[in-house]
Order: C-alpha cells, then sequence, then structure tokens
C-alpha cells in the first residue's frame, strides 16, 4: 500500500484452494485503507457466495495460513513419530475434528510448491513459522505438486 499513491484504497483478498469447495476469504486492509474500502470489500466477497474473515493486522500468513502451514508439517511430524499412515491422519482429522478434508489432503489441493514458499517467506518474516518438513522439501524438490502434478502425498 505504501508504494501507491492511494494507499487508503489499497485492500487485500485471500481466496483458498480449492475455492470450489472452500467458501472462506480472508480480507486484509492495510494500515491506511478506508472503511469504506474494506465495507466494499466485504460486500464482494458475500457477492461471489464466499464468508468473509478480517485479518485485522497484515501478518505472513495472516490467520488461515498462520494456522494450516504448520498443522502440515506436524502432520508429517506426527506420521514420522507415531508410523500413523496418511489415511489414518486424514480419517482422524476429518472425522474427530470435522475438517471438510484431511491435512495431506488439503495440501495436496493447495499444491507443494505453494505450501513450501508460503513456509519459507512466513519463516523469513517471523522466525516463530516452523521450517520446512524434510518431506515437504523432498516433495518440492521432486514436483510431486499434488493434484496439478499428479503425485503429492497421494496419487
Amino acid at each position: 500500500a505504501d508504494t501507491t499513491s492511494r494507499p487508503g484504497k489499497f485492500i487485500g483478498i485471500h481466496f483458498f484452494n480449492p475455492p470450489q469447495l472452500m467458501k472462506l476469504v480472508e480480507v486484509i486492509p492495510g494500515e491506511k485503507t478506508s472503511q469504506e474500502v474494506t465495507e466494499l470489500t466485504k460486500d464482494f466477497v458475500k457477492s461471489v457466495n464466499k464468508q468473509a474473515v478480517l485479518c485485522r493486522k497484515d501478518v505472513p500468513g495472516f490467520i488461515i495460513n498462520r494456522l494450516f502451514i504448520p498443522m502440515v508439517h506436524e502432520a508429517c511430524y506426527v506420521k514420522d513419530r507415531t508410523g500413523a499412515t496418511l489415511e489414518e491422519i486424514d480419517s482422524a482429522v476429518k472425522f474427530k475434528l470435522g475438517f471438510p478434508m484431511g491435512i495431506f489432503e488439503l495440501a495436496d489441493f493447495t499444491g507443494m510448491d505453494v505450501i513450501h514458499k508460503a513456509t519459507v517467506e512466513m519463516h523469513l518474516r517471523d522466525k516463530k513459522v516452523i521450517n520446512p518438513h524434510p518431506l515437504v522439501e523432498k516433495m518440492f524438490d521432486e514436483k510431486k505438486l499434488g493434484q496439478k502434478s499428479g503425485e503429492g502425498y497421494y496419487k
């Protein structure tokens, strides 16, 4: 926003993958974004049949990726430490926690390139964010990016 001549008109919106399944959209006003622009953006999100959530502070990963990205890496660590399968972890998340899809399933929809890049960028800006799990690094390096490449955690 600071690089524009109209920072009061600048706002971010973050749709989630897969957008046809995910209703949530993060709305991220800048420090100088007007309330009018924020309300117009929230109205736009509603007009495309999505649910807006306001991210009141522009932090790396916003709200959801600040939660989801570490969950992907932690799910890999759970797999390492417990011997649980991908299917067992995803089933636990879906049927006990009530998520619409498992962590590994969603990671494959999102793409390992996106998860890897988001993790690296978030960690550069905030050292509290976990570094990529070695399996995430390996899949990224091998171009096993999920649905877009035909193979990720699942084929």
